[in-house]
């Protein structure tokens, strides 16, 4: 759990420090840098914002760098810093650390905010993302399988673009893709499978109302070789130039009784069964003793009274470090203060953090 963050040069953040408890929300009005709080914090776990890809827009005006840095109530620092030509530098203790896989692997950390949104209805990238950070903290193999899988694919999809190709080409990197993706598979399995009696957990306190049925797809057929299917789709992936079939074409899909889910589901109720997905990662990662952070930006909005005190009392129940946003502080803070009466409330205004309760 996060003790202390120094936060310095985010946005149009003022440089500052700030103590954290097991439940905190910042509210303020739309600008003030509420989100900017969370995405500093995330830069922590990722080494990225998941508001921007270019760097250049975290790092506030006139600075060249931007640094967020925290102690964590066992004692362990973290720290990062990034400039604006994109480098990065991570430290562990005062020790510079390499490796960003390695140095996420310290703080699991996870987001709901309104982009999040998109995926029940968008492609299956971003829900083939959430399994996989799961698989990330669990599988400690996952990450190397998941890198040899993506060289074997880049390698395919250079060769589907390549005039002349030996077959001795073909069969070295569709037996390697067809490894590594059965592999991933059975990983993805195995976890999906225990993440499910979390999900339904999940879904039981946030949207009681409705059966909302998960299933995993592999993105191939299990029963037949990869390598072989990737054989007899050399002709048609030519033609599209990319690999079609495979461990990257996996996917979640969300069922009710009566048809999709993102065919049937309000906007408010999409939203719970996003938080359902996350916070049921979340559980899982408590249950094998790995405490996970959950970031919630903008909790209020599109849903109603009941459905916050449910989805609050699911936050609470987590027992994991809770940090929320809200443009209005009794939209939250009221029913926040029933459920723990140690919770922190800060007011963000024009970029500066104020400890307001707690």
């Amino acid at each position: 759990m996060l003790d202390v963050v120094s936060l310095s040069g985010v946005r149009n953040l003022y440089p500052c420090s700030f103590s954290l408890g097991s439940l905190n929300v910042f509210y303020g009005l739309n600008g003030s840098g509420k989100t900017s709080i969370l995405e500093a914090i995330y830069l922590l776990s990722t080494g990225r914002s998941f508001r921007t890809s270019n760097v250049r827009k975290v790092i506030q005006d006139g600075q060249s760098v931007c640094t967020v840095f925290t102690r964590m109530t066992q004692g362990q620092q973290l720290g990062i810093s990034k400039n604006i030509q994109g480098n990065q530098s991570l430290k562990r203790n005062g020790v510079l650390v390499s490796s960003m896989s390695e140095f996420a692997s310290d703080l699991p950390m996870q987001l709901i905010h309104p982009e999040n949104m998109d995926l029940i209805e968008s492609g299956s990238k971003q829900r083939r993302q959430l399994l996989d950070w799961l698989l990330f903290y669990v599988e400690p193999n996952f990450y190397t399988h998941w890198l040899r899988y993506q060289r074997a694919l880049a390698q395919r999809n250079a060769l589907l673009k390549t005039e002349t190709v030996e077959n001795a080409q073909w069969q070295i990197w569709e037996l390697e893709l067809s490894q590594q993706a059965l592999l991933l598979h059975n990983m993805r399995t195995t976890v999906f499978n225990e993440w499910l009696t979390f999900i339904d957990s999940a879904l039981a306190l946030l949207l009681p109302q409705i059966t909302i049925n998960v299933d995993y797809s592999a993105g191939f057929d299990v029963e037949q070789e990869l390598a072989t299917q990737l054989q007899e789709s050399r002709f048609k992936d030519k033609q599209r130039g990319f690999t079609q079939i495979g461990a990257h074409r996996a996917d979640l899909r969300f069922k009710t009784d009566i048809g999709l889910a993102e065919l049937i589901l309000s906007r408010g109720q999409k939203k719970l069964l996003v938080c359902a997905l996350k916070l049921a990662q979340v559980a899982f990662l408590r249950h094998r003793q790995k405490p996970c952070m959950v970031l919630l930006d903008d909790l209020a909005s599109e849903l109603d009274v009941n459905a916050r005190e449910r989805l609050l009392r699911s936050l609470v129940e987590l027992q994991a470090q809770v940090l929320i946003t809200t443009v209005e502080a009794n939209s939250v803070w009221p029913l926040l203060q029933t459920f723990d009466k140690y919770a922190k409330l800060f007011h963000v205004e024009q970029g500066e953090i104020l400890l307001q309760c707690g």
